[in-house]
Parts: C-alpha cells; structure tokens; sequence
C-alpha cells in the first residue's frame, strides 16, 4: 500500500515560496525595530548626561590698550631774558674816575662828598652815546650840573649823562638805540668842573642810584 504524504509536508511544499517571503518580512521588521530601540537609548542616553563645555575665553587684543597716563598740562614757554649789558658810553676815554658810596675828596667844591658815578674823563667834544635802547625822559639844563639826559630802559633801569656840551642833541620822548650819539664831553657840571673835560655817569634801578659797574662791558671788572 502506498504512503500518502503528511498534510505539513504538502503545505509546505505549496505554501513554501510564501512562508520564505513572510520570514524576510519578519526579519526585515525585526532589524528595523531593533534599529529604532539603540537609536531611541542613545538619545536618551545624550539627553539624561549633561554636557560640559570649556569655557569660551573672549579675544585678548594683540595690542591691549592700556588707559591713558595722566600727562601733564603744557607749561607755557617762558621767554628767553636776555642779560643787558651797556656799551661804553665815552669811546676812547682817557681815564676813569670810580663810582664810590663813602666820601671822597671834591677837588671843586673843597669838601667830601659821595661820588655815586662813573666818570670817563675825554677831550672836550667827544661823542657821548646811549649805552643801551631806550626813550629820552628828560633833557635838563642846570646852572650847576650842566646839561643832564636821562634815558628810560624799561623794567626801572634807567641811566643819566651829565656834563654834556649844551647843543642840538636828543629831545625828551626820542627813541634811541645803543651807540645812538646823544651829545658832547664837556666842563658844564660847575660841580666837578675843576676836575677837567668828562661825562658823569649815573645808572638808577627802581629808584636807587647803582654802580654801574653791573651793567658796563669792561675788559676787567
């Protein structure tokens, strides 16, 4: 008698190409699920960890700038002051009395006297200049002292020539310059006249009779 095949082997032979799509399917969803579950933890994972960064350090400068240093205010430009110094008012004198503060003889007046001057002994008509820039304050001509200028430097200098010839010279209110000729040698100071031909020097500061000394350009002082 012949066996009949078992109804699972006929199933499977007919139902084989069938069972083999279904297993593909079933493997195919299963790879896909597994898939989404490892995707789903590790983003899980990433969520639940907290991320620690390095800190962001801001840009430094190459060429930090440093807060300006005080300086100081600008001082002003002081002006250059210029020493005075006086020509020689008689130009080739013959000799020099000194200025002298105790008293000295006064061959003239027979007496002694202070003798708060310079003298430059000269011939008779000799120039007589303005020993620096200046203004003519007073031209004055005295029975005793002769004929006396008096020139204003500025700043309280001022210097006197006495002794001078009476003639046409300077007049109050001219403006000269040092080496201006402003008169003559002469004898018109009847205080001094017995001591020959000469001019009588005088330099005043604010007020004060000086020796001018101070201000005169000698060779030795």
């Amino acid at each position: 008698m012949k066996k009949q095949p078992s109804r699972f082997l006929t199933f499977m032979r007919r139902n084989a190409l069938y069972l083999i799509l279904a297993a593909c399917i079933l493997a195919v969803g299963l790879s896909v699920t597994l898939m989404l579950i490892k995707q789903t933890n590790d983003l899980s994972n990433s969520l639940d960890r907290p991320t620690i960064t390095d800190p962001i350090d801001p840009d430094e400068p190459d060429n930090p700038t440093q807060p300006n240093e005080p300086t100081e205010p600008d001082q002003p430009e002081q002006p250059v002051v210029k020493p005075i110094t006086f020509i020689m008012p008689v130009a080739n004198s013959s000799s020099i009395g000194e200025y002298v503060e105790t008293m000295a003889w006064n061959s003239t007046l027979g007496r002694y006297s202070a003798h708060k001057a310079i003298d430059f002994y000269a011939d008779e008509g000799s120039a007589v200049m303005a020993v620096y820039d200046g203004v003519v304050e007073s031209v004055v001509n005295s029975l005793l002292s002769g004929i006396t200028i008096t020139i204003d430097h500025g700043n309280g200098l001022k210097t006197v020539y006495n002794s001078l010839a009476d003639g046409d010279g300077v007049v109050e209110g001219q403006a000269v310059k040092q080496g201006d000729i402003i008169g003559e040698v002469s004898v018109s100071n009847r205080q001094e006249h017995l001591a020959g031909a000469h001019l009588h020097f005088e330099v005043y500061e604010n007020g004060e009779k000086i020796d001018p000394i101070k201000y005169l350009e000698f060779n030795e002082k």
